[in-house]
């Protein structure tokens, strides 16, 4: 069995990079890929805000952690905010217990930022 391969679905909408997290772990592998994805959308395109749907993702550790993180510096720096759609209850008390809860922007689903 060769490595998991993380996939993310990247899409633009007004003003926003949405990022779909794809796999149920978001781990070292999948956060060079998550970087250079957001990165690539930087060089390509125009938008303030990144929202990151976490739907499907069960396990989160640190470098995950990093990479969300990561995702927010880039939204600062264009004056935007960092969404993070639906976590799961156990990436929710991780963000808690990392007293991130007030960095993003936690929301039940993307039609709620959309909206705004």
């Amino acid at each position: 069995m060769g490595p998991i391969k993380t996939k993310f679905e990247t899409e633009i909408k007004d003003d926003t990079l949405i990022v779909r997290v794809q796999n149920t772990t978001f781990d070292i592998r999948g956060v060079k890929a998550f970087k250079r994805d957001i990165f690539m959308a930087i060089a390509e395109a125009e938008f303030k805000n990144i929202m990151i749907n976490m739907e499907n993702v069960r396990m989160v550790d640190s470098t995950g952690l990093g990479g969300l993180l990561f995702a927010k510096r880039q939204a600062t720096i264009k004056g935007g905010k960092c969404y993070i759609v639906k976590p799961q209850q156990k990436i929710m008390s991780l963000i808690k217990i990392s007293k991130l809860e007030d960095v993003f922007e936690i929301v039940d689903s993307e039609k709620t930022v959309l909206k705004k």
